[in-house]
């Protein structure tokens, strides 16, 4: 299970826990991924973090979304 920074802390100014994640892919997914950040000056590191954070705010906007048109619907 994941556990740390759950966004009740943001914007506070508290320090944030950093966790490791695991997770299993296949090899050649993992090299391919891992030469295509890299060709780009970047890591793997923080190719996921701004991911995972864009996924998370993407999916809070589509929440807000659906929350407003059942407001407006009813």
């Amino acid at each position: 299970m994941l556990q740390g920074n759950t966004g009740e802390n943001r914007g506070k100014g508290l320090k944030i826990e950093n966790v490791q994640l695991s997770i299993d892919v296949p090899r050649h997914i993992r090299d391919d991924f891992r030469d295509s950040v890299e060709k780009n000056g970047k890591t793997m590191n923080d190719v996921l973090k701004l991911y995972i954070q864009k996924y998370i705010w993407k999916q809070g906007e589509l929440q807000r979304n659906r929350q407003k048109r059942r407001e407006e619907l009813g």
